[in-house]
């Protein structure tokens, strides 16, 4: 026992000041001791064993351990061994853990750069220390409550907080007009104001119009539309307009989303005793809110941690997700601008280009097919007009889907034919590019049935 514990000291010494050790030139072996076809951290533990006692190995095994070719297998080898996995460049095996903050973080959190500022913890201490500057007690001790002493006599935590700019991910505010004429710039949260007893809520914009409910002094208004003296209201179940005399604006509507967005670590690779972190972002596939403060994470094994007496550098590549569903399309309404029947007339505008063996007319291919036909292209049969109308009308976050029918023929019966609906504020419209195309009439916002339009016999919702 004596011997062994000696030994222990001594390993010990050798581990962490291994400078003092000649290394040979003529080591006849990789250090591959486990046969795994590298050498790891893993064959250095083995070794490591073998010197303090308390493992076996093969022979095969000892002349593997043999790396400064001395005939031996002792500390000096341990050290060799130590030096050979410092200086190899290898992937590290690790568990991904993400951490979604919504409150809690500090303004420093904005400022930091996300490429060179990651970090290698090894003890509670280092990772309060780490956590400090950019976020309050209540996240630092939700982490200490994980990370804990245990956790750290096994492990090692690769760390990085992440703050997202909401606003670079906020969809454009679309300023909208109903079929009324109101304008969607009105919209938000409303409270009453000199309203006494209660503010009558019309059934059209007219004071002289049937009052159909009441709203009461203070009460909490949501408006989707106005004009400056009627807004379209709902209260109680009851949804008709109010008069905006008796009203003022508390705030504006929620911002909505192009998506909700997460990161990820993809790899962790050691090089030239420095860590180089890939990650990517993606869209959260949960339905959660808006995260601005994300603390991306890996756990490696404690035994894969050489630190060499500083810490590690560690390095953080992100690759950016795409903001857009539909960058074609995004493409488009930045070109027309972010407006709906701009949307619609540079669908309509697209040379028209009839069913041929490249440019099918049928339900067997997707929205993105058709739609990136007529961006890539600038032609396209009714199916391109109105899948590009459809992606342009989801952006802009209108509910707008791609139809699949039919409509008479001047020869008569009836052939295939495609336009999209748009729902706004529970009426659907037809939205027909092709048919402006070709009639060079409206097609724009109309009704199912509308005189002057074609007879729509509707088939399947395509998407």
């Amino acid at each position: 026992m004596k011997y062994q514990k000696l030994l222990s000291i001594i390993l010990s010494a050798a581990i962490s000041a291994g400078s003092i050790f000649p290394v040979s030139v003529n080591a006849a072996v990789t250090g591959d001791i486990d046969g795994d076809g590298a050498a790891t951290a893993d064959d250095l533990a083995l070794l490591q064993d073998y010197v303090l006692g308390s493992k076996e190995l093969t022979k095969a095994q000892s002349e593997a351990a043999d790396l400064n070719g001395d005939g031996k297998t002792d500390v000096h080898d341990v050290v060799q061994l130590r030096k050979t996995i410092l200086s190899a460049e290898r992937s590290l095996k690790f568990t991904a853990v993400t951490k979604r903050i919504t409150s809690g973080y500090k303004d420093t959190l904005k400022k930091i750069d996300i490429s060179d500022s990651g970090c290698a913890v090894t003890s509670t201490a280092e990772l309060k220390a780490a956590l400090s500057p950019y976020f309050e007690d209540s996240v630092i001790n939700s982490q200490l409550e994980t990370y804990n002493d245990a956790f750290f006599e096994k492990s090692v935590l690769l760390m990085q907080p992440v703050y997202l700019n909401p606003a670079n991910y906020q969809k454009k505010k679309v300023v909208t007009t109903d079929t009324c004429g109101c304008s969607s710039s009105y919209a938000g949260t409303y409270t009453t104001k000199n309203v006494t007893s209660y503010l009558n809520i019309r059934k059209e914009h007219s004071a002289s119009s049937e009052s159909i409910g009441r709203i009461p002094p203070n009460a909490v208004i949501p408006v989707t539309y106005g004009d400056g003296q009627w807004a379209h209201v709902t209260y109680d179940g009851v949804s008709g307009y109010a008069n905006m005399d008796y009203m003022q604006k508390v705030s504006e509507p929620a911002p909505t989303y192009e998506f909700l967005p997460d990161i990820k670590f993809d790899s962790v690779k050691y090089t030239g005793g420095k860590i180089e972190i890939t990650a990517s972002e993606f869209k959260a596939s949960a339905p959660v809110g808006f995260a601005p403060a994300i603390i991306l994470e890996a756990v490696i094994d404690r035994k894969d941690y050489y630190a060499e007496g500083t810490k590690w550098n560690v390095t953080i590549t992100v690759s950016p997700a795409d903001k857009y569903d539909y960058p074609l399309a995004k493409a488009c309404l930045d070109n027309v601008g972010w407006d709906l029947q701009a949307a619609f007339n540079a669908a309509a505008g697209i040379t028209y280009y009839g069913q041929t063996d490249d440019m099918p007319q049928d339900t067997d291919h997707s929205l993105e097919f058709y739609a990136d036909f007529g961006f890539k292209n600038g032609k396209g049969n009714c199916y391109v007009m109105a899948a590009m109308f459809c992606e342009m009308a989801r952006l802009l976050g209108y509910d707008a889907h791609l139809i699949s029918g039919k409509v008479p023929l001047l020869k008569g019966g009836y052939g295939p034919h495609s336009w999209a609906e748009v729902n706004v504020n529970g009426t659907v419209y037809v939205c027909d590019p092709d048919f402006t195309n070709e009639t060079k009439r409206n097609g724009y916002m109309i009704t199912y049935g509308q005189s002057g339009t074609w007879k729509y016999v509707k088939d399947i919702t395509m998407d």
